[in-house]
């Protein structure tokens, strides 16, 4: 019958960062067919192909891009940038990678 008491310090990093998707399938198979950033709040989405020619851009961004342009063309499957404003002004650019196979 021992007893024992102990105090953990806890530090919790970055917690406010969003994590966001590294790769979008549209295949309709319900995983991964659109970028997901509904819990984000995202005033404004930027999608760029590796030449930085614009292809898609949304305003209060959700959950909308599916691997078309704005004009409804399916884009190749290829790695593409992003810039994403938050609601608030902060900005957070990287890639995502669009795969359609199965």
């Amino acid at each position: 019958g021992c007893n024992a008491e102990a105090i953990e310090n806890v530090t919790i990093l970055n917690c406010n960062t969003p994590i966001i998707p590294k790769g979008v399938s549209p295949n309709n198979d319900t995983l991964n067919d659109t970028f997901d950033l509904s819990n984000f709040n995202v005033s404004k989405l930027e999608i760029f192909n590796r030449y930085g020619i614009k292809v898609y851009s949304k305003l209060n961004y959700k959950n909308e891009w599916n691997g078309t342009s704005d004009d409804g063309q399916e884009l190749p499957d290829a790695t593409y940038y992003y810039v994403v404003e938050f609601e608030g002004g902060d900005t957070k650019t990287g890639w995502v990678y669009l795969n359609r196979k199965n």
